[in-house]
């Protein structure tokens, strides 16, 4: 797990992102305080933003992406 990579407690144990790749594609793994094992839950292909949440009943996982970046920049002559 990389300092700066998001991650949250549930029930059961940390959920956290394992980088996979340098193109942003990640893995959502649990480690289990049960078993002190980690196993990979799913695979993410985009890039993942801060932020990672953990439904009460440990059914959901809750997190941000970045599907799209971009800016606008306007020029406007003689406004007044």
């Amino acid at each position: 797990m990389h300092p700066d990579s998001p991650w949250t407690v549930g029930e059961e144990g940390i959920y956290f992102f394992l980088m996979l790749d340098k193109q942003g594609s990640r893995s959502i793994c649990l480690h289990e305080f049960a078993t002190g094992k980690t196993r990979r839950l799913a695979t993410i292909e985009r890039v993942v933003s801060a932020g990672i949440a953990v439904s009460p009943d440990g059914r959901t996982l809750l997190y941000s992406q970045i599907d799209e970046t971009g800016s606008d920049l306007m020029l406007v002559e003689n406004f007044r």
